[in-house]
This record gives structure tokens, sequence and C-alpha cells, in this order.
């Protein structure tokens, strides 16, 4: 075939016929108008009608890179071009994280935030990875076939049993709908997307800022594929030895340490709270009336006429908020220990504690099959029994709360491990000191693992970079790549 044939057959394959692409290549490098761009507002609902800077397009990719002959499926991706041509690097890819937060409104997030300078001189290209939103998002429901949800009145570990074979037939019932397309559903296939979706723009090398999970996305993409990276900027840095034990288990030793400091904060004010002169003192009067709780949950009425049942878990999710909220945590101890109505009521709304959560859109599928392909099934239940166990006298107050007990109960697919390693181009990595989702420490250990300057941001916020005075830190870096191992 001639060269000349060859890129008119991988444009129109681009463009989103669902045909074979073994025979591309690179050769989509060569012209980036092998896209079809369009206004965002004119092809996906309930676009801003006023935005008329970001437009979208279609990046066709194999549903199985093993089989590049075989189904394939579309990914959209969207673009604010640089906005002073005359200086432009180059493009910029975003992730969000999740795994599973749609992408595509992220050129038009990051135009509006501190960091908005990188669109200066970058492209700025957000993207729904496969199996979200536009790109090809999907749910898998509860059935009743399932099992019955664990019963509230059983003991703790009858719960779990319960919830671990609950959970084992959900992923078998999942998983066996589609086999094909829930094992494309992985970090490492998503970097072989990302790199997918650089060729479609005809770039040689691409600059990336990924935040949350889309850490653990960067770190394999530029693991894969460094010498197509320009710059690289991971936001809240995910553990470079993924398991969720280890999420589990880091998770909430953070949301414990900050507990903590919370205690000795109390604690110096003892004559307003009363809650205790030392840090031993009052944690040990929270734990205690959690332990209540949990015996005699108390019935309670919200502002808005909605009945609450105040249990332990309940006022642990309270204890797990953050600093500005210290103040009301205090006085909604003091209400308890005075059986009075309390300042917060624990809506999950409010503030959540630790662990990935859901957004707007339906992200539980993409969500747990990226975790499980990464990992591989869980252990028995016993095993993650005694984990649980563990980790409750371990961590007194949190230890309950891990966020990811048995989600890889019953896993049917082979385990596709993340491998990151060292490389060469220029990364800046960020970790915020206190926060209890991706704790600082994993920030440290992928800096050990892969390399790079390690920002330490002094906040307990996840993924605040661009929303603080410092991501004028990364706009320096992207644009004059100047690295920084300070803190801010």
């Amino acid at each position: 075939m001639s060269d000349f044939l060859r890129k008119l057959f991988c444009s129109l394959t681009v463009v989103g016929a669902a045909v074979p692409l073994s025979s591309c290549g690179e050769v989509l490098a060569a012209d980036a108008s092998a896209l079809t761009w369009a206004p965002c507002r004119t092809i996906v609902k309930d676009w801003d009608p006023g935005d008329e800077r970001t437009e979208c397009a279609n990046v066709a990719v194999p549903l199985d890179y093993a089989k590049p002959d075989g189904r394939m499926m579309n990914l959209m991706i969207s673009r604010i071009r640089a906005t002073d041509p005359g200086k432009r690097r180059g493009v910029l890819l975003i992730n969000p994280g999740g795994p599973g937060h749609p992408g595509l409104n992220m050129p038009a997030e990051l135009s509006k935030s501190t960091v908005a300078g990188i669109g200066a001189d970058h492209d700025l290209v957000g993207f729904d990875p496969r199996g979200v939103g536009r790109s090809g998002g999907k749910a898998c429901d509860q059935d009743p076939a399932d099992g019955p949800d664990p019963d509230p009145e059983a003991s703790a570990e009858q719960r779990f049993r319960q919830g671990y074979r609950q959970t084992a037939r959900r992923n078998v019932r999942c998983t066996g709908y589609d086999p094909e397309f829930i094992g494309g559903l992985s970090t490492e296939v998503v970097a072989q997307d990302l790199d997918r979706i650089r060729i479609a723009l005809g770039e040689q090398k691409i600059s990336y800022y990924g935040i949350s999970w889309g850490t653990s996305l960067g770190a394999v993409y530029r693991s894969r594929y460094d010498d197509h990276v320009d710059r690289m900027l991971l936001d809240s840095v995910m553990t470079p030895d993924f398991s969720l034990k280890t999420m589990n288990d880091d998770q909430v030793g953070a949301a414990e340490a900050n507990f903590l400091r919370f205690s000795q904060w109390a604690a110096t004010n003892e004559g307003r709270y009363h809650l205790g002169d030392s840090a031993e003192a009052v944690s040990g009067k929270v734990i205690g009336l959690a332990r209540q709780l949990d015996q005699k949950p108390r019935s309670m009425t919200a502002p808005d006429g909605t009945p609450v049942r105040f249990d332990g878990d309940r006022l642990r999710t309270i204890m797990s908020y953050q600093q500005a909220r210290w103040a009301d945590m205090a006085a909604t101890v003091v209400a308890l220990r005075d059986n009075g109505i309390p300042p917060l009521l624990g809506d999950p709304r409010e503030n959540p504690a630790f662990g990935l959560r859901d957004s707007d859109w339906d992200i539980s599928l993409m969500q747990v099959s990226v975790l499980c392909n990464d990992q591989g099934p869980d252990p028995d239940v016993d095993t993650l029994w005694w984990d649980e166990l563990r980790r409750r006298a371990k961590y007194p107050l949190f230890g309950a709360l891990a966020g990811y007990q048995h989600w890889c109960a019953g896993w049917p697919l082979p385990a596709q491990p993340t491998t990151p390693r060292r490389g060469s181009s220029e990364l800046q990595l960020v970790g915020h000191r206190y926060e209890p989702v991706t704790p600082y420490r994993w920030a440290q250990d992928m800096r050990e693992r892969i390399g790079g300057a390690l920002l330490t941001v002094e906040d307990e916020k996840h993924g605040s970079l661009d929303r603080i005075a410092c991501g004028s830190k990364a706009v320096e870096f992207f644009s004059i790549g100047r690295t920084d191992n300070g803190t801010c």
C-alpha cells in the first residue's frame, strides 16, 4: 500500500470508522488533520452553549491491543488551542483521576484555574477514558441475583462476609456481559490509548497533567513511552506499588494521623470544649463515643426534616473532615457527649472522608474494573477479614472505614499489573502533606521509584494545585521546565 493510500486509510479510520488500525502506526503523526473537529457544544449533550473555544473529535482505538484487527471503539477528546500560537510548545493532555472521571471538560476547567497560564503555549487536550462518558461509558447495575445487602443487625464479621459474597457474585456477573470490553479497562491499556491520542494529534511528544489516578496513568505512560513525553506533572500521587491492601492501609493511616492533629488542637482548646487536656484524652473520648454509638445509635432530625440514624461510622466520617471544620467537629463531639443535636450530621455530600468517590457520572464500572484488572482478584474472605481485624486494631477510629474492603472479590479476569519505572523526561511530582486520599508518603515512594522533583503542598486537599496560588509553579514547569523540590 502506498504512503498516500495508507494515510488516507488511517485518516478515515480515526474519523470514526470501526475498522482495523493494524497498518496505521506512526503514519498518523504526520498529519493532525486526520481528526475531524467540531465545537463540543454542537455534538455533546448538555455542553455549555456559551463555550466557543472547546472543540471535540473522536479517536478510534482497538478494544484489545493484542488483536489490532479486531473490535474497535471511539474515544472522545477535547481541545482548546494555545492562546499564544507564536509561543506554542505543543499539546498538554489532562486526566482528572478516578479511575473513571470524565475529562472532556478539563481544558475549560484548567483555563479558569490558577494554572491557566499553561494554556498560553500549549493546546490543552482532555479526554474521556475508555468506558467513561462519551468514550463508550457503561454501567452495571445491582441485581437481586447478587444476593441481599449485608444485614445491619448482624455482627461486623458476618456483615463483612455477606458483603464479600455479594461483591463476588456481582463481579462475576458484570464481567460476564462483555469480558473483552471489561478486560480492556486497565491502567496499562489506557496508557496505550493515550499514545494513540498522541499519534492522532500528529505530535512526536506530549506533555501531561495527571491528578489522583491520573498520576498512575502518567507514570505508566512515561514508563512505556518516555521518548514521547515532553514534560509531565503528577498532582496527588498514587502509590507505585499498587494494591487495594496498600490503599486501605495507607488511607486510613493518613486519616488517623489527621485525627490526631485534630485531637492536639482540641486539647489546646480545653477551656472551650472540655474534651481533655491532651491529645490522648481527646482521642480516647472520641473513640469511646464512636463505640457507644456503634452499640446504640441515636435518632435525630436533619435541618431539612430528614430523619438521621447517628451511629459510630457517622461520627467517624465527621472526624475525617478537614481542618477548616475542626471547630464544628469539636462542637459535634460535645453535643453528642451531652445528648444534644450536633452541628454536623455526617452527610457524605458535605465532605467525603477518603477513598475514590463517584462523580456525577456513573463511573463505578470503570473504577472497579481498572482497580481489579490492575491488581487481580482479592484474596479469600478469611484473609481479607484478618486484614480487617489487623487494621481495626492498629487504627482504632478509622480502621473499619477502609474504602476498598472487598472490591475485587471473585474477580475472574487476569491481573494486568502496572510497572512504573524511571525515565529521562522532565517530571514534577506534587504531594499534599496532610491529605488522606493519596497520602503524602505515596508521592515520596513514587519519586524513589521513577525520579523527578517533589513539590510539597502544606495542605490536606486532594489535587488542589490548580486551586491555590502555587499553581503558578505548574505554569513555570510546563513553560520553561523549572522543577521545584520546595514547599508551598
